[in-house]
């Protein structure tokens, strides 16, 4: 009795599994792959106004917030839940002019959509919860309606959005002192034409 029939059998059959495997295997890469990873610059912590936690740039926002013009990455911020006050200070540590006013917070978003153009409501900030990550984008101009993609296919917990003003630059001390200085010259300089 011959086995060679049987033997070529098992044998096309474990070239056929292999050959699967190593197809679900690319398929799974090519996945991999087309997810956006965050591209980080400039790390900042910080431990304020009961808030602390780190704060960094996100080069690549627009794979995350599209048209944002600028985006924050904050991993385990405490309490991890951030309000106004705490993305203010987030935002403050970094650098960041931008003064938080008119912050709403959505839980559970149905979606990964905000429109708030039927509330007559323009945004120029967004923020974005998902486990103990948030990505925070700032527009230059306000916007009514955003289409945001989670990072590493997480669900997002919550979002809030909320809109932006730059605080005013004060006018230094120096300037207050010079003013004075210049009149007296003037006065002196008066005086030595009489």
């Amino acid at each position: 009795m011959s086995f060679a029939p049987l033997e070529a059998h098992f044998c096309m059959k474990k070239i056929t599994f292999i050959k699967s495997l190593l197809v679900l295997l690319a398929a799974s890469f090519s996945f991999s792959i087309q997810a956006a990873t965050l591209s980080l610059a400039g790390t900042t912590s910080y431990n304020a106004n009961g808030f602390k936690g780190s704060i960094s740039e996100i080069l690549n926002i627009n794979s995350f917030i599209p048209d944002a013009s600028v985006g924050f990455y904050v991993p385990k911020p405490n309490p991890t839940a951030m309000s106004a006050a705490h993305v203010q200070t987030a935002l403050s540590a970094i650098g960041s002019s931008f003064v938080v006013t008119d912050f709403f917070k959505i839980n559970s978003p149905a979606s990964n959509t905000l429109n708030t153009a039927p509330l007559g409501l323009s945004f120029s900030g967004f923020l974005m919860k998902y486990g103990t990550t948030t990505l925070i984008g700032l527009f230059n101009s306000p916007i009514s309606s955003l289409d945001f993609l989670p990072h590493n296919g997480k669900d997002v917990s919550h979002i809030a959005y909320f809109n932006t003003s730059v605080s005013e630059v004060p006018v230094p001390a120096a300037l207050w002192l010079f003013a004075p200085a210049m009149m007296g010259l003037l006065g002196l300089r008066r005086r030595l034409k009489k």
